[in-house]
């Protein structure tokens, strides 16, 4: 199949940046939902379920990720070295999602 124009290359590009947003705006979803259940806590109180913590972690942390090796293509640092950079970039990129949808 052909590629007409650029076509298929531009719909690769919005869906990446569809995919790209949408991920930020989860991993912001999960930073709010967490400070909220801190803040609320009582001390000594157990903040939030520990298999709900547990799912965050993981989706947020493969979001981290994502971002961290996405963002290694631009930046020559070790992963170790711009995962700071990443996690904001995550957060730019979920107020830019937040801006859009509403």
């Amino acid at each position: 199949m052909g590629d007409w124009g650029g076509a298929l290359a531009m719909q690769r590009v919005l869906l990446a940046e569809t995919l790209g947003l949408a991920m930020a705006r989860r991993a912001a979803e999960i930073l709010d939902r967490h400070r909220d259940v801190l803040a609320r806590a009582a001390p000594g109180a157990t903040a939030l379920d520990p298999a709900e913590f547990a799912a965050d972690d993981a989706i947020f942390t493969a979001v981290l990720d994502a971002a961290n090796e996405c963002l290694g293509h631009f930046d020559a640092r070790p992963a170790d070295d711009r995962w700071c950079d990443a996690l904001l970039q995550l957060l730019q990129l979920a107020q830019r999602a937040g801006r859009e949808a509403g």
